[in-house]
């Protein structure tokens, strides 16, 4: 090659425009790729707080439960132990966790249901 025909490639016009429309192609393509992790990240980001969350659900209703349950069975003892005390205010208190607890254990299934991924759509064929 000689150098005249070298600076003829390099400047040429169309050879410039080209050049200029696939930098712009690679540059949009670079933009979609970064907004493309970005939501990946964000998803992610997404799951790990959803499965804190129902970890943290479970375990206070969990919680709960068992204080609910250790709570009843002391009221039964001090219904023995003192059979002249009224515990009927009390009882009804420790009663109405239940709702509550079957609210935050509804909830906890709603997370749950949150984490499982959904299964994906089937591949169409190749044509």
């Amino acid at each position: 090659m000689t150098e005249g025909y070298e600076a003829e490639i390099i400047y040429d016009p169309e050879m410039l425009r080209v050049l200029r429309e696939i930098h712009a192609k690679l540059t949009r393509i670079e933009q979609k790729e970064d907004a493309i992790l970005m939501s990946q990240s964000d998803v992610d980001a997404a799951t790990a707080a959803l499965t804190g969350a129902a970890t943290t659900l479970a375990a206070v209703a969990a919680d709960l439960t068992t204080a609910q349950a250790n709570v009843a069975a002391e009221i039964a003892a001090l219904k023995v132990a003192n059979p002249a005390i009224d515990t009927t205010a009390l009882d009804t208190a420790v009663a109405g966790l239940s709702a509550p607890l079957a609210a935050l254990q509804a909830a906890d299934t709603a997370v749950d249901a949150l984490e499982t991924p959904a299964t994906p759509p089937a591949t169409p064929p190749a044509s």
